[in-house]
């Protein structure tokens, strides 16, 4: 994922104020208030594409409406629900047809994910058309020989962790809400534990990517494995592992595997805190190493995996919570009003896998790329929550 970086001013650019957005009665809500300055921004979602009117059908509005629905659920709010609506009516006609939808990228799986959320709300037969086409596409969607889904066509042989949660949200509601659950179920396990297998390092932190070919520049010519962990790829696993735990069966023979999986993520996780600011680094298990810096986009997945986990009690509140409470007053930090009124967010990174880590550390700090808007409405949604 590479979307264009919004090119912003950021000169005398004010901390967004509580006042702003809430009365001094009120406690601040960083969640509702980013959400509906985004909506307010792009209130088409057709817009949220970084290849302007190319490629609305990809992870960038999918990622977006994915984050919008929790919103949704938090606060009963219905200009959400009518956001995802608008996009999902916008690509999806009265016969279920797709016509945005190409099945040549993990990427572009992931805005039927909305679709199967409106066939939830509605059960209108187009949208379970709809997304019955989508997961059909994955029959015929290229594997490496152990049967990981390529994150590209173009790309033999290589898959990412990223990708990893692209595909397998979508599939993990389509098991519960349209069915074929034993097949699906045992994909996304697969998927899930052949990721880890290749990428989770000793640390518990997973590797950004692996290449069957050992071809690919960024690939290790010995094992095939990307150099580093970077934040927001790692960022999508974590966010797929803090929900996937809704929709696999305990009885699932790899739910044990998947939860070793997990503990390995969150205990690496809080071990790679950067300890100054609660934040996580741009890459993230080398905080301590020259030139390397606190990302956006990453640290709110991160809070969002550890405050599900928490209150999902499956990782100890004592232990955890100072955690993510570190983290979430650094993250909303990184949030500014622009000089247009619309809020920025700051020091994201939005990014293919890089050679070395240099060049991650190198990658510039973006301002606003729209994966970041995502994760900091989870990040922030699941902190605040309970707080309505």
């Amino acid at each position: 994922m590479k979307p264009a970086i919004l090119l912003l001013s950021i000169a005398l650019l004010p901390l967004l104020h509580p006042k702003d957005a809430f009365s001094q009665d009120k406690p601040m809500k960083w969640s509702v208030t980013i959400a509906q300055s985004f909506i307010k921004r792009y209130p088409d979602p057709d817009s949220i594409c970084w290849r302007p009117r190319t490629n609305h059908f990809s992870w960038q509005a999918g990622y977006i409406l994915f984050a919008m629905e929790k919103m949704w659920k938090n606060t009963g709010d219905s200009v959400y629900f009518n956001y995802i609506k608008r996009y999902v009516d916008q690509q999806v006609d009265e016969k279920g047809n797709i016509p945005g939808f190409k099945y040549d990228a993990l990427d572009n799986f992931l805005p039927g994910y909305a679709i199967l959320f409106m066939y939830g709300q509605t059960h209108l037969d187009k949208y379970k058309i709809a997304a019955s086409k989508i997961h059909d596409a994955f029959l015929s969607y290229p594997r490496t020989s152990d049967g990981l889904f390529w994150h590209n066509r173009s790309m033999k042989g290589q898959a990412w962790v990223d990708g990893v949660f692209m595909g397998q949200i979508f599939l993990a509601r389509y098991a519960m809400v349209v069915g074929d659950q034993e097949n699906t179920f045992n994909e996304i396990v697969q998927q899930m534990t052949l990721i880890a297998a290749h990428c989770q390092k000793e640390n518990g932190l997973l590797l950004h990517g692996w290449d069957e070919s050992k071809q690919a520049g960024w690939a290790d010519k010995n094992t095939g494995l990307a150099a580093e962990v970077w934040s927001e790829g790692l960022g999508w696993y974590a966010v797929l592992m803090a929900d996937v735990f809704d929709y696999l069966p305990k009885a699932h023979p790899g739910y044990g595997k998947l939860k070793q999986i997990h503990q390995r993520l969150c205990n690496g996780l809080k071990k790679a805190q950067d300890p100054k600011s609660g934040m996580w680094c741009q890459v993230v298990d080398k905080c301590n190493e020259p030139g390397n810096w606190n990302e956006t986009s990453g640290t709110g997945m991160f809070i969002y995996l550890l405050k599900r986990s928490i209150n999902n009690g499956t990782i100890d509140a004592s232990v955890f919570q100072p955690v993510v409470d570190k983290a979430y007053h650094s993250l909303v930090a990184k949030a500014r009003r622009n000089e247009n009124g619309f809020i920025d967010l700051f020091d994201c990174s939005s990014i293919g896998i890089q050679k070395d880590y240099q060049a991650y550390i190198s990658c510039p700090k973006e301002i606003s790329p729209f994966a970041a808007f995502g994760s900091f409405i989870l990040g922030t949604s699941i902190m605040e929550q309970n707080n309505r």
